[in-house]
């Protein structure tokens, strides 16, 4: 069984990495929806990559979200906190393949 804070410094630096990701793609999401020429692209198109930008921030401010509650735990080590955090983490683990297939199948 690993130790509790082996677990949480795990933890805090998968969501810190997958933050990271979601941000990028979101920001890659933004830039392929400005490079669009406006006057020939529909706008159905263009905002469908804004819809799927923004709904990465969603899972970007969770992972976030469970950081910091990895870096409370760190300074003041709670059960609540650790359940906290490593529930919420395998949440965000599930919602994020969740949101890269339907941004994957809604962009096709």
């Amino acid at each position: 069984m690993p130790e509790p804070k082996d677990v949480i410094i795990g933890i805090l630096g998968a969501s810190v990495a997958l933050a990271g990701l979601l941000l990028v793609f979101s920001g890659l999401l933004f830039s392929q929806a400005a490079a669009f020429p406006r006057d020939t692209t529909d706008d159905v198109i263009i905002d469908g990559f804004k819809r799927a930008a923004r709904m990465a921030c969603w899972p970007f401010a969770v992972a976030l979200v469970i950081a910091g509650a990895c870096v409370l735990w760190l300074l003041c080590p709670l059960q609540a906190e650790y359940l906290f955090s490593w529930i919420s983490f395998l949440i965000l683990l599930i919602w994020t393949v969740a949101y890269g297939f339907w941004a994957s199948w809604r962009l096709l």
